[in-house]
């Protein structure tokens, strides 16, 4: 972490130690919508020379934070006033608590002397946040510091997660009082008792072994250790949608993601095989509740608990470590297992032909397809919520680690343009937006950052006028359709409005070259691919 100054003065005021410290913390960005009560703060950040952006949407500041975190390692920081503005950031803190993203949510608050006299704007935050967050607390003039220091360490600590802290307009403008204690310092544990020595047990005895991995890879990144421990063992690696890319999806081993469906194809490795190596895994990616009978050996950087799976070994600690030292282990695979068994079950998926789309209408497949084609390898995707993030999830080859971002443990619409900016503030390479044309509608004014930034955005929007996944849902329960259809605008005027590229495509060489044009141009750009959902997997 960067260090920008020894501390703060004597006589500094809450918002100025405040800001202080986040800087010192290595924290350069703080993303937010504030109010006339955020005042104090804004101007100490901008006195640290911390950058403030200003979003059009509370949630969208969260979200931008997580991302911001998750690809840098230091802090994600957001901030916005009271009232109102917290309560419109409540989903973005939910994502955030159920994502396992180590954010720290800064608001405002009302008073202290006005509680129980005065009810405009007041409302309960304690008891709103305190069901999504690690801690809810206000921030006062003792141990300022030291309460800042503790929250971001709160946040990362596993499993991650958000945390707020609130100041009041009147108690950030006072002096703070001395604070002498020293920071806090803490280690990650290694609880593995006598369970390491169950695990090597059991995957010695293993002939099918099989890796899921999940989440709880981040912020450690072993991914190397991932790697070697798979070849060596020659265990399928199948992992959740937060973890695609940690085994490049185009490795012989890698056998596709768990967690979309009830009926995601994996589960038929999962049933095959005879011991599951749980790694990072964290269920609240699951649609489906885990009731697989093998053997598990469960790897993460926290315990095992809420909920508890069934596990024969539990190894709570670094992973990459521990996963070197289980790559000792000597593990004979049964003939067809491994590389050759995956080789199979990728030959299966997609053997059946893809209904045709309407005339005018692409199927999505082909619009994912001239995307991954023109994009780089190690390219950033955000998806959104819908029936293309269930295809995406499940389909797009994601070949670099740490470059699939979406919401699945809450699984919020609105999550992917916010998200792709904040990639492409931290990457300053291009970044792509996969989203609907419901989630886009939701945070809309956020592409004017786009504009004001001239950021490498590649906003893609699946338009089929409709939230499909749960129009498919209707239609899967024999239901007709009710309140699931809208009328979209003229998308290409509005974003020609926003100063974008602005492209409409109805065929898959259409959409390949206008990826290729807004490589050139290197600016925002959006292209409308004009979709049929006949052929998405949640599709009746």
């Amino acid at each position: 972490m960067t260090r920008r100054a020894v501390g703060p003065p004597p006589g500094a005021t809450v918002a100025e130690v405040l800001a202080q410290t986040l800087a010192e913390a290595g924290v350069t960005t703080v993303f937010g919508l504030p109010g006339g009560e955020n005042t104090a703060v804004l101007d100490a950040l901008r006195r640290v020379d911390l950058e403030f952006v200003l979003v059009r949407n509370e949630g969208s500041a969260v979200f931008m934070a997580d991302v911001t975190a998750r690809l840098t390692g230091a802090p994600g920081v957001c901030l916005t006033t009271l009232g109102p503005g917290i309560a419109n950031a409540f989903c973005g803190v939910a994502h955030a608590h159920l994502d396992r993203a180590p954010v720290l949510v800064l608001s405002a608050e009302s008073p202290p002397g006005v509680v129980g006299r005065h009810t405009h704007q007041v409302l309960d935050l304690e008891a709103i946040f305190r069901p999504v967050t690690k801690r809810t607390s206000s921030l006062s003039r003792s141990g300022t510091r030291r309460a800042v220091l503790e929250a971001l360490r709160l946040a990362h600590r596993p499993r991650p997660g958000p945390v707020h802290l609130r100041v009041s307009s009147e108690v950030a403008a006072l002096s703070t009082l001395p604070d002498d204690s020293p920071p806090v310092r803490e280690s990650a544990g290694v609880s593995f008792g006598g369970d390491l020595v169950a695990a090597a047990t059991s995957l010695a005895r293993s002939r099918r072994p099989l890796l899921v991995v999940g989440l709880g890879l981040e912020p450690e990144r072993p991914y190397r250790a991932l790697r070697a421990f798979a070849e060596a063992v020659g265990a399928p690696v199948v992992s959740t949608p937060k973890a695609k890319g940690s085994l490049p999806d185009d490795h012989p081993l890698a056998a596709g993601v768990l967690g979309l469906t009830w009926a995601d194809p994996a589960y038929q490795l999962l049933d095959e095989s005879d011991l599951i190596i749980a790694v990072g895994l964290d269920v609240v990616e699951l649609v489906r509740p885990w009731d697989q009978p093998q053997p598990l050996i469960w790897l993460a950087t926290w315990p095992n608990e809420d909920p508890r799976i069934a596990a024969e070994a539990e190894l709570v600690g670094p992973v990459g470590p521990t996963l070197e030292r289980l790559r000792q282990v000597a593990v004979a695979p049964a003939p067809g297992w491994g590389a050759a068994r995956v080789a199979v079950f990728r030959s299966e998926l997609g053997a059946e032909p893809l209904p045709e789309p309407a005339v005018g209408r692409m199927r999505p497949q082909e619009v994912l397809r001239a995307l991954r084609r023109e994009l780089p390898r190690d390219a950033f995707v955000a998806t959104d919520v819908g029936s293309h993030k269930i295809l995406a999830s499940l389909s797009w080859p994601a070949l670099a680690p740490n470059r699939f971002h979406l919401s699945n443990g809450l699984s919020a619409m609105g999550f992917a343009l916010p998200a792709a900016i904040a990639a492409a503030r931290v990457l300053g390479r291009p970044t792509l937006c996969l989203t609907g044309d419901g989630g886009l509608a939701m945070m809309l004014g956020e592409a004017s950052l786009l504009t004001e930034s001239r950021l490498p955005v590649l906003i893609t929007m699946m338009n089929d006028g409709a939230l499909d996944l749960i129009r498919s849902s209707q239609r899967r329960a024999g239901r007709p359709v009710f309140g699931t259809e809208f009328a979209n605008p003229s998308y290409l005027e509005v974003m020609q409005g926003y100063g974008l590229e602005a492209y409409r495509v109805e065929s898959e060489e259409a959409c390949a070259a206008a990826v290729r044009a807004t490589l050139v141009a290197g600016g925002p750009a959006f292209i409308e691919a004009m979709v049929d959902p006949v052929s998405y997997p949640t599709t009746p």
